[in-house]
């Protein structure tokens, strides 16, 4: 397996985690104090670096003598100058990727951002909440983790190939290929999307209702309309004139959302539940936190995978979302940060 060498916050921390649980050798570097997390930072630790042998220095010798010994490098920093300032371009190694907000060129290059003012420019934030109220974002480092699996891609794909090569990865373009709903439906349609909270607007019926006993969420794109109407137990609306095809949905929609409520809203989810597993059809329960950990489909393809803290406690920690071969996945540890000092 290759060696990597990962330098940076969440998005090379994500690369990195990727790389540690497919059996690759990752030595993470980290400099400086933490970055600022949703939550605690021990807890992104927990998740993004077991399985890493963990360097803290700022030593750009002890860095340069890291990255000569790696066939991956992937580097974060906050804008292009502070990749620079790493010696990024020194470093003659096979692969090297560089993480930040808008690449390392461009009039933009040295402009700092957060996930949320990324999510705003490539307008993912323009999308989401209600109409009349102000706009939401994403939780978390969706943009940070995104980056990083895009990284992460990268460099495997040049390392099956044979290629040597320097990856740049701007955040930005990676919020903006990731939005068909945005970029692409503007540049194939001309359609420009705008808020609907739960409502996805262009697909009806898609929208969140209640039941009797907690809520469920629906996407019902036109091949399971006919489906959706058995599920419901009114097969007559296959058939109804308002209802045939998505766009008369659309133009219909609160008429199809008052029915819809009022056939759910005294169903429990265990019968909804039956109901979608007889049908067949995008319609899901809202699952609290616990009833997530504890899904028994989850638990037969062993995602979930116990870690050991440096201080002696177990926790489970999801594992990555593939698995090849059927092989057996190796236990991971965190480890304690080595001073670096030589």
């Amino acid at each position: 397996m290759d060696r990597v060498l990962e330098i940076g916050g969440f998005a090379a921390g994500f690369c990195g985690r990727l790389f540690a649980q497919s059996g690759y050798d990752v030595v993470r570097v980290e400099t400086g104090s933490d970055a600022p997390a949703w939550v605690r930072s021990e807890a992104m630790s927990l998740f993004l670096h077991p399985g890493k042998r963990r360097v803290r220095t700022d030593d750009p010798e002890l860095i340069a003598q890291l990255a000569a010994n790696a066939d991956v490098v992937v580097a974060q920093a906050k804008d292009a100058d502070g990749i620079d300032t790493l010696g990024f371009d020194d470093w003659t190694i096979p692969v090297k990727c560089a993480i930040t907000p808008f690449g390392r060129t461009g009039p933009k290059r040295n402009w700092q951002a957060t996930s949320h003012v990324l999510l705003a420019m490539g307008g993912y934030t323009n999308l989401m909440g209600d109409p009349d109220r102000a706009p939401l974002s994403l939780p978390g480092p969706y943009v940070e983790f995104q980056s990083g699996g895009l990284a992460f891609t990268a460099a495997n794909a040049c390392r099956l190939a044979g290629e040597n090569n320097a990856i740049d990865i701007a955040m930005l373009e990676v919020v903006m290929s990731l939005s068909q709903f945005t970029t692409v439906m503007w540049h194939c349609n001309r359609v420009i999307r705008s808020r609907h909270g739960s409502d996805f607007h262009s697909v009806v019926p898609s929208n969140l209702f209640r039941c009797a006993d907690g809520w469920i969420y629906m996407n019902i794109v036109p091949t399971f309309w006919d489906p959706f109407t058995v599920f419901l137990e009114r097969p007559e609306l296959a058939i109804d004139e308002r209802f045939v095809t998505n766009e008369k949905r659309m133009r219909n929609r609160d008429a199809l959302h008052d029915l819809i409520a009022g056939i759910l809203a005294p169903m429990s989810r265990a019968e909804i539940e039956q109901r979608i597993d007889e049908c067949r059809i995008p319609v899901g329960v809202v699952q609290t936190f616990d009833e997530v950990l504890a899904d028994a489909h989850l638990a037969v393809r062993d995602i979930w995978q116990t870690l050991e803290t440096p201080d002696g406690r177990s926790i489970r920690s999801p594992r990555p979302s593939w698995r090849i071969h059927g092989e057996n996945r190796a236990a991971l540890e965190l480890a304690e940060p080595d001073p670096g000092d030589g």
